[in-house]
């Protein structure tokens, strides 16, 4: 019995072995493009693809010798573009630590969908990696005019992804959530779209999708209105008429839908506390009367940005807001009725609103 278990382990022994080479027969990380941004344009029936690349930096693309470059595919599909990619750039390439998807203009009118379908396909896609659209420009040259600026765009990308950060719970352009969000055509999809602004790049609002294909641009007001709504907002500065700063520093928003007569009614529930950063009069603004008044000035001002949410999706009928999923879940029985018209639905929706804000005082030097 110990001999042909013996002579059973000579004989697998050659393909353990063989399975050990392979897993170490792996490429070196200098022998790969690891492609760091990567841009998606549409023009002419063609799509293409153009990849940024850190180059002459040694195997750390942060290094400060690191330069970009970019290399570009094209084809009649992204996935025909990519491989046209991979057969023109000097290495294999590798979309693996791609940090940062761009998509042109054009080829968010042609459909977001078809950008998604092959990345969603590749296993090494990471899934926070965020997207964004170059408004009224095409991903290349916005990509090219960076280089030509001396711009690091992968770090002026990051710098973005930070800001965001500070200023919203979530980064809901993440690849994955954008998958999640693709699954229902009731809600538009929103993405940022980017802006450039001499030697960065600003995020002001979102792109807006409807049906996968891009529709419009939202201003920076409507765009907080949304976050509001959604109840992503982290921090937001508001302005009063007579010269008092504050910050938003604490934001809850609760969303209550019901149907009366196939009638859709929403309530909501804002309840945000604030910080106060600049205060050029010179009365007490922590006087019972004034911080009152600042109060109410406060609420109106939050109420301002979601009511330009809010009226935009009434005068397009595009549920801006996302409140689709909010309305099924809280009404299930009757979304089987309401779902086949929810489109036509979406501007005769009324709503009701709540505000509770608090005001703290602030850390005063001297």
């Amino acid at each position: 019995m110990k001999r042909i278990v013996f002579f059973i382990s000579i004989l697998i022994l050659p393909f353990l072995v063989s399975g050990c080479v392979n897993d170490m027969n792996r490429r070196e990380i200098d022998e790969i493009n690891l492609i760091r941004v990567l841009g998606i344009d549409y023009k002419q029936d063609e799509y293409t693809l153009s990849a940024l690349f850190s180059v002459s930096g040694g195997t750390d693309p942060e290094s400060e010798g690191a330069e970009e470059e970019i290399t570009t595919g094209l084809g009649r599909t992204p996935y025909e573009a990519y491989e046209d990619l991979k057969r023109k750039a000097t290495k294999s390439i590798s979309l693996g630590h791609t940090e940062y998807f761009l998509i042109g203009d054009t080829a968010a009118e042609n459909g977001i969908d078809r950008c998604l379908d092959f990345l969603s396909r590749d296993e090494t896609i990471k899934m926070d990696a965020l997207f964004y659209i170059t408004k009224d420009s095409m991903a290349s040259d916005f990509l090219e005019e960076g280089i030509e600026n001396k711009q690091k765009i992968n770090e002026d990308l990051e710098a973005i992804r930070q800001k965001q950060e500070e200023i919203v719970k979530r980064n809901d352009n993440t690849f994955v959530n954008l998958l999640n969000e693709m699954k229902q055509t009731d809600s538009s999809i929103l993405v940022p779209y980017l802006i450039p602004e001499k030697s960065s790049f600003l995020t002001p609002g979102y792109a807006v999708f409807d049906q996968y294909k891009l529709k419009d641009y939202l201003d920076e007001e409507t765009s907080a209105g949304v976050n509001f709504v959604k109840d992503i907002v982290r921090n937001y500065p508001i302005y009063l008429e007579n010269q008092v700063g504050l910050m938003v520093t604490s934001s809850d928003t609760k969303l209550v839908s019901t149907m009366e007569k196939d009638r859709i009614k929403i309530t909501i529930k804002v309840d945000f506390e604030t910080m106060i950063r600049e205060v050029s009069a010179s009365d007490d603004v922590f006087a019972a009367k004034r911080r009152d008044e600042l109060t109410k000035e406060q609420n109106k001002f939050v109420y301002d940005r979601i009511n330009l949410a809010v009226n935009y999706s009434k005068a397009t009928g595009l549920d801006i807001m996302q409140l689709a999923r909010m309305v099924e879940k809280q009404n299930i029985k009757e979304w089987q009725k309401l779902a086949p018209s929810w489109a036509k639905r979406i501007s005769d929706i009324e709503y009701e609103y709540s505000f509770k804000s608090r005001i703290s005082k602030s850390f005063l030097l001297g």
